[in-house]
This record gives structure tokens, sequence and C-alpha cells, in this order.
């Protein structure tokens, strides 16, 4: 046995708080939650570790990220970035505190996540959308990492082998979100041009073209010309050029795309399994149809991204008055590399409003910033309370995803031991990092490469 003590103890059931409170761990389980350790319990411990100071909670459970197994990558299907970068990806995840890592590119196979666990601490999951339209968006996009064992699997054979939902249904890649403007676009005015340019110039041609809810009938040529001169692209392509590469990066997979929703939606019904689905302005319109479906937990993914502020708040209150729906808003790069999404403002204002049920970080290209950085400037500026914070990360995930952490999200006894040491009130900065009660990581480093469960 083994106490962390006297840290301020968050337990992740949304309300608990205890500013002197101390965790008494065994074999990988919660003894119990204290505010008084008794002398005679203390000194059977093996380790006593002195939290004054700190902050204790349990382990970030971060149900929505891409990138983290061995399998093909996104909805597009898209080759994986090899061993090296996963787990660079995986470790961005795990130092930022997440214990658990629910991969959502949905083309994977229960044998490329199980390779992927042997290599490293954290507890790694996967959804699924192996279905025929999904597969024909991926296929329309790019589908470059997709082999015969991808395209012969089905949605009920990976639940059957240990899939924890369906998802992410659309995803940004097939439905003309970022993946356009940091790679498919800018690859194909290299290939088409020899000029590389930049995601900001991309979403330009992107949004010139089909403006933000990607339609084909928003095209005007003035409106193309005006946006390739302001971005510096008017003497690399003309406005039917730029026309051309974006139908064809963008364009081409949506229509079947939005129709993958209906056909995953159907089966996670039948199942009775999460789903979970891209939330966006081109989808919109489609989340809304499927939260009428009466699945008993829909996921709206990122439900604060690329609308505007009012749009996010407006759609998601309509969201929220069907059965079953939950509420993802997703943290991105805004602190940091400020790629996807230069401002916290819509995050921000979900903490404010109380919108959201669970919290994830989404990709952004693989910079994004950590739950606990988004949790910690809420707190700054009087948004939310900590307690509700952290359940938003924790407990809240792990009953919308009851296959994802069982057992796991709360400091509760009989609970299993993934557990955070951080500093307080700066939360953000992790300290020590506990999965099945066992020390994997310390003052940022890993410390193990292997599984501990």
């Amino acid at each position: 046995m083994f106490i962390l003590k006297d840290g301020t103890v968050v337990t992740g059931d949304g309300k608990t708080l205890l500013e002197k409170g101390s965790v008494l761990i065994r074999d990988g389980e919660i003894l119990g939650v204290t505010e008084h350790v008794a002398p005679e319990i203390e000194q059977y411990a093996e380790e006593v570790i002195d939290c004054t100071g700190k902050c204790i909670m349990p382990g970030m459970i971060n149900h929505h990220n891409h990138g983290v197994t061995f399998g093909p990558i996104f909805a597009s299907g898209l080759t994986n970035y090899g061993k090296e970068r996963i787990m660079e990806l995986l470790d961005r995840n795990f130092l930022q505190g997440c214990t658990t890592v629910l991969n959502v590119d949905g083309f994977v196979t229960m044998d490329e996540v199980k390779e992927t666990q042997k290599c490293h601490p954290m507890r790694i999951k996967t959804a699924t959308t192996h279905g025929p339209l999904n597969l024909e968006a991926c296929m329309a996009c790019d589908g470059r990492g997709i082999s015969e064992k991808h395209k012969i699997m089905s949605m009920e054979r990976m639940m059957a082998d240990g899939a924890v939902c369906i998802g992410e249904v659309g995803g940004g890649h097939t439905l003309g979100g970022g993946g356009q403007d940091y790679l498919y676009i800018p690859r194909a005015v290299k290939a088409a041009k020899g000029v590389d340019i930049d995601y900001l110039q991309a979403r330009a041609m992107k949004l010139s073209v089909l403006g933000r809810y990607i339609e084909k009938s928003y095209y005007d040529r003035d409106t193309v010309a005006a946006a390739l001169k302001e971005n510096n692209l008017d003497s690399i392509m003309t406005p039917e050029e730029c026309r051309d590469i974006v139908y064809a990066t963008t364009y081409a997979s949506v229509q079947v795309a939005l129709n993958g929703y209906e056909e995953a939606a159907r089966v996670a019904k039948a199942l009775d399994v999460p789903l979970m689905c891209h939330n966006a302005p081109t989808s919109m319109k489609k989340v809304q149809e499927v939260a009428k479906m009466g699945l008993n937990h829909f996921i709206a993914c990122h439900s604060n991204y690329l609308f505007t502020r009012d749009e996010a708040v407006v759609n998601t209150m309509e969201l929220k008055q069907n059965y079953g729906v939950i509420i993802d808003a997703a943290v991105h790069d805004p602190w940091g590399a400020k790629r996807l999404v230069a401002s916290p403002e819509n995050l921000l204002e979900f903490y404010k409003l109380d919108l959201m049920d669970v919290v994830s970080t989404d990709f952004a290209n693989g910079t994004f910033d950590s739950m606990l950085e988004s949790v910690e400037h809420a707190l700054e500026e009087g948004l939310t309370t900590l307690p509700r914070a952290i359940a938003y990360c924790t407990k809240n995930v792990a009953d919308a995803i009851p296959l994802l952490a069982p057992n796991l999200g709360l400091l509760k006894e009989g609970y299993t031991a993934d557990v955070l040491v951080t500093s307080y009130p700066h939360i953000s900065q992790v300290e020590r990092i506990y999965v099945n009660g066992k020390l994997v990581a310390k003052d940022g480093v890993r410390l193990v490469d292997h599984s501990v469960i």
C-alpha cells in the first residue's frame, strides 16, 4: 500500500473537493479517500508521498484523438505516421495527464490496437467506422493506408472484438475540415504547381470556393479571384484552377460521408453502443437528424469547432433537447500552436454556460493543448469550478462511453487507481502519473515503455 497524502483531492464526481485529503492505493486499486489518515494505517504504508501544495485527481480520459495506433488514420484512411511519431503522439496525450485515450481513426483493426498497446503504459482503446459508405468516402478522399483487412472488417465485428463505440463518423478529412487545410490542398497545389502553400492559404482557397458550409453552389469566380489576390496566390493559379483543386480535394467525399452518418447510426442503435459524429457547419444538419433517432449515447464531437460563437451555442442548445445527446467540447490548440483554432473563445463560452458534457483534445495536426490547460484557463476566468471541470474529463466520459474506461474516472473505494498528482493551482503541470497503481511517469518523463494493464 502507498498513500498520496495531504493534497487537494478532486474525486471526479463533479462536486467533491477535499482541501486536505489523502488517497490510499493498494494492488492497483483505490482503498479509500479520506481527510485523515490514522497513524496506525500510515505506519503500514510502503510509501507515503507528501502532496502538500499538489492536486490529486483521476487520470484524464481523452475520448477523441487521432494517430495513436499502428493503423490507418483519419476518416480518409491515410497511411499512419510510423512508430516514432505515433509514440510521440501517445506521449503528448500521456504526459498531459491522459491515462486512457480513445483512437477515433475508425478504420483500424483490433490487432493494430493491441500491437500499439504493447508499447505504451497508457490505456489505448478504439472506435470503429467500418461500413460501406464510410469506406467509400475514405477512398474518395485518400485511402492510401487501407488494405484488404480494413475493407472487409465491419462495425459489428469490431464491437465484438473489443472496440468501445462507433466513431468518429465523418471527420474533417472527408467533410472539408482542417485536414484539407494542412494536408490535402497544399499537397495538391504542390503537385499541380510545384509551389508550397501554408495552411492559411489553403483554408482561404477552400472557403472562397465552397464557403463555411462546404456547398458547391457557393462558387463565385470574383470571390475566388479576390481571395487569391488577398492571400498572394493570384500569380500561382487562376480562379478556375483553384476551384478544380478544391473540388477534387475537398468536395468529392462530402456527400457520401454525410450519408455514412445514418449508416453508422443504424448500427449503433441496433447494437445499443455509443456513436460519435463529427459536428461542424458542414455536418450540422445531419447531426441534428441523427440526434432525433433515439440513440442512448450520441456524442456530438467538438461542438465548439468551426462555428461562430453564437452558432455553436444555438446549435448545441438545440441538440441538447434530444434524448441521449452528449455534447463534446474539444480543446484543439488555441493557447499553443494556434494553427487550427486561433482563439479559445468558443471553448470558454461552453465552460461559462456549462454547455458541454465531456471534454477532449481532438488532434489539431498533432499540436493539441491539454484538457487540464483548458480547465486551468476556465478557472482563471471564473467560468466553472474545479470539481465540475474535472468531471468533464473523467467520470462523465466513462459514463458516456461505458466500455472505454470501466471502473475508472473516479477516486473512489474499489476503483482502479489511474491517478494524477499535479501542481496546484497550476493543474496543467502534471508531476506524477499512476496507471493501475503503478508510477509510470514523473516530472514530465515516461518511466516505462510497455503496457502495465
